[in-house]
């Protein structure tokens, strides 16, 4: 092919590319609705609930017979632990207690996809769960007339007495289920 030849040709392609891409948004025809959600894919709106705060001895009644509340505080040190800012091992101490709840209602409660955090002293600053109880683990669901409990802690120095635990439930899609509850006071 000769070099004419080969300027033709690449022309020729060029020429073709550009009125595939002038054409291209012609030829596509008029756009597609998107079909309509089934009743299985509707979305659900994101519930909002207030934040509810009630001291560390309370129970809270979230109004359906579900409930739930803290007990059990006790101040202990772990012995040889990571300090979880500096990385150095040492003896580190924090505060620990029982999460209670209760399904008095009808239905069913889903317990298990939950956040939590810690706050301890004044002002309040975040602090880590070392998760060292014996059970950690929230049940998933209560059914009526079922209770259940696990263990919480919060790394805390000695002269840290304020302590803030908030919880919240949410369903497998992260939506919430309740209100955060936040339960504050004071942990000898």
């Amino acid at each position: 092919m000769t070099r004419t030849g080969w300027i033709a040709a690449v022309a020729a392609l060029i020429v073709g590319f550009g009125a595939g891409w002038i054409t291209h948004g012609n030829t596509m025809g008029p756009p597609v609705a998107e079909p309509e959600p089934t009743a299985q894919e509707t979305l659900r709106p994101t519930p909002t609930f207030d934040p509810v705060t009630v001291d560390l001895e309370e129970t809270h009644d979230f109004g359906d017979g579900f409930t739930i509340g803290l007990s059990d505080f006790r101040r202990e040190v772990e012995k040889g632990g990571v300090d979880p800012v500096s990385g150095e091992e040492e003896d580190l101490p924090y505060v620990s207690w029982r999460v209670e709840v209760s399904n008095d209602g009808p239905e069913p409660v889903q317990t298990g996809s939950l956040t939590r955090t810690c706050e301890v002293g004044d002002p309040p600053r975040e602090s880590g769960a070392p998760a060292l109880g014996s059970q950690v683990k929230p049940p998933e669901t209560l059914e009526p007339g079922q209770s259940g409990s696990w263990d919480e802690d919060c790394w805390a120095e000695e002269d840290e007495t304020r302590l803030q635990y908030t919880v919240e439930f949410h369903d497998q899609d992260f939506v919430p289920l309740y209100p955060p509850v936040t339960f504050a006071g004071e942990v000898d």
